[in-house]
């Protein structure tokens, strides 16, 4: 990995948002959530970014007729209930790089560790959240074609 990629960036949930959703619309094959990702994390809360490839999805590697183009990131997600969980999502590296650098370093060390060593996910939460999910407590409307995340 680049230089450039060897950092943690901390985001706001409109972004993690966002970078879920081009995932999703370039079919990266990592992010997704889309309206249940949006209702359950925390709207004002502070998640974390970081480049963290499995061997089998390291940038260059070969699938089908092209070469993995994105980074494979960990993302330490806060929920609504405050609860930090782990998540996946492809990032592009010009927009991964495009966003801002705003922790020291020690805390970045920090922080990667906890994103790294965090084993709950948030297929997990949802599952364990799905008893209590409604539009009163979290605003989440199911729709035919939403899902809860199988593996982000």
């Amino acid at each position: 990995m680049p230089a450039a990629a060897n950092v943690l960036k901390s985001l706001d949930t409109k972004t993690v948002c966002a970078l879920h959703e081009e995932a999703r619309r370039l079919r990266l094959g990592l992010g997704g959530g889309g309206p249940w990702l949006r209702a359950h994390l925390d709207p004002d809360g502070v998640h974390y970014l970081l480049p963290d490839p499995a061997s089998y999805y390291w940038p260059g590697t070969p699938i089908r007729d092209a070469e993995i183009g994105w980074w494979q990131c960990t993302a330490l997600l806060r929920m609504r209930n405050g609860e930090q969980v782990s998540g996946m999502v492809a990032v592009l590296p010009e927009a991964f790089t495009a966003l801002p650098t705003t922790l020291p370093r020690r805390q970045q060390l920090r922080l990667a560790h906890r994103t790294r060593s965090t084993e709950r996910d948030t297929y997990l939460w949802g599952r364990d959240h799905k008893a209590e999910c409604a539009p009163q407590v979290c605003g989440y409307v199911p729709e035919a074609t939403d899902s809860a995340p199988t593996t982000t």
